[in-house]
Formats: C-alpha cells, structure tokens, sequence
C-alpha cells in the first residue's frame, strides 16, 4: 500500500472527502506527478523531447499550466512535425490543437520565445489545412 493511499483512505474514513473514488484517483495523480518531477529533475537538458516529453508535460500541465504551458506546447508541436506522424494527418491535428490549447496557457508577459509559440502552432494547424485542401482536389 503506498503512503498516498493510506492518505486517501483516511480522507475517506474521517469524511474529509466525500467519494473513495476521488481520493484514489487524487493519490493516482499525484503519484504520476512526483514522478513526472522526479524525471524532470534528472534530466539536464533545457526540455524533454517527445515521446517521454509527453508524458511528463502532460502529468504535469494540470499541476501548474502557467509553469509548464509552453513546454507542453513546445514538446507537442515537435512531435506534430516528427516523421513518426507525417504520414497521419489525423494525428498531427490532434497534437496540434492539443498545442493550441496549452497555448492559451502561456502568460501574457512570458519571453517572446514562449509568445511565439502561439504563431509557430498556428502556422502549422494552417498549413496542415493547406495540405489536406490540396490532397480533397
């Protein structure tokens, strides 16, 4: 049983919370948080590239989505232009809004490198909507 559990369990038994399933989904996440962290702080470069970027940005946005808005962004837009997706077009959609969305995230006076990522993934959302109206004809 791990710690996080007890916790939830005790949440549950003193009625702090009201459903045992939102404690155990609660411990769950922060579970993959510290985890996210842990990974985070191993790694010495300035981001995580995808696929491990992914899963780390994406545990971690909800926790702090000012923090880690454009790095989720970042690492998604990367993946949207890997050759792993370049033959999905459905694919790249989807990590692309996904990088819109974090976008909307980012605060209004980060450094334009972070500003800028809103243009770098409207770009591609525009020229993915090119390809595909060339590839309907």
């Amino acid at each position: 049983m791990t710690v996080h559990k007890d916790v939830a369990d005790k949440d549950v038994a003193h009625g702090n919370v009201a459903d045992e399933d939102v404690a155990r989904t609660d411990a769950v996440h922060r579970d993959l948080v510290l985890k996210a962290r842990v990974r985070l702080l191993s790694h010495n470069e300035w981001v995580l590239e995808a696929p491990e970027g992914l899963w780390v940005y994406r545990a971690l946005f909800p926790a702090g989505p000012r923090v880690y808005a454009y790095k989720l962004a970042y690492v998604l837009w990367s993946a949207a232009g890997s050759p792993r997706v370049a033959h999905l077009p459905g694919a790249r959609r989807a990590l692309l809004e996904e990088a819109r969305d974090a976008c909307a995230h980012i605060p209004d006076g980060a450094p334009a490198h972070q500003a800028r990522m809103r243009e770098y993934v409207a770009a591609a959302l525009a020229g993915l909507e090119q390809q595909e109206g060339r590839a309907g004809r």
